[in-house]
């Protein structure tokens, strides 16, 4: 589908926006210890060069392609494209704000020892970028399925591509964690044989149902899902 130009300019300055917003309390914060003689000088330099990393990383997401599209042989049709859900990254990066919160509170508000600040910052970087990668590989991810081929597609900095053909599969199944069932996720794993090499896992997506059904319709005749 082509998005246009000013599509692509919404999507660029939206992306970018976001990776303002996620660094601006890293900035706030080093400037603020920056000011504070007793906050050691590593510390603030740690916390300005995560701001500028969310600030790079935003801008070459903004730069960079959108998800990667396959290209259709003639004649092939598509069926169903979907991308994950950003939920869990989300989910992660709102766990992170009470212990960064929690950090910047005891370093301005307290006097208690450093090492209590530190781990909580640990604990919250952990999982700030846990979700920040996590959203940036759901970004780049493509699942499509035509009435040929399964595709999954992984794009960042070069194009990975695994792929089954439909005449191949042998098997569909749902998977669900609980969190997944709670939020109506899950995975599809198509496989047409045993090993990672010949299984495609559809991972992370909303309604997942009808998924799995638009590919058991196309299994051959006397193949059971």
């Amino acid at each position: 589908m082509f998005i246009g130009l000013p599509g692509i300019v919404s999507r660029i300055i939206g992306r970018f926006l976001i990776s303002v917003l996620l660094s601006s309390p890293f900035f706030i914060a080093g400037g603020l210890a920056h000011l504070d003689p007793s906050v050691p000088l590593p510390l603030t330099i740690v916390v300005l060069c995560v701001g500028a990393a969310i600030i790079l990383l935003g801008t070459y997401m903004s730069l960079s392609g959108v998800a990667p599209t396959p290209t259709l042989a003639t004649g092939e049709r598509t069926l169903v494209s979907r991308h994950p859900s950003q939920l869990p990254a989300y989910s992660r990066i709102i766990i992170s704000l009470p212990f960064i919160i929690g950090t910047g509170y005891m370093f301005t508000f307290t006097e208690v020892p450093y090492v209590y600040p530190f781990v909580t910052f640990v604990i919250g970087m952990y999982f700030f970028f846990k979700g920040m990668m996590k959203y940036m590989r759901n970004l780049h991810i493509t699942y499509t399925i035509t009435d040929r081929r399964v595709m999954h597609m992984y794009k960042f900095l070069w194009l990975q591509t695994k792929e089954i053909p439909v005449t191949r599969i042998i098997s569909i199944s749902e998977a669900r964690s609980f969190f997944e069932i709670i939020t109506g996720r899950g995975t599809v794993v198509v496989s047409a044989g045993i090993g990672a090499g010949q299984t495609v896992r559809i991972e992370e997506i909303d309604n997942v149902t009808p998924v799995a059904e638009t590919l058991r319709e196309m299994l051959p005749q006397g193949v059971t899902p």
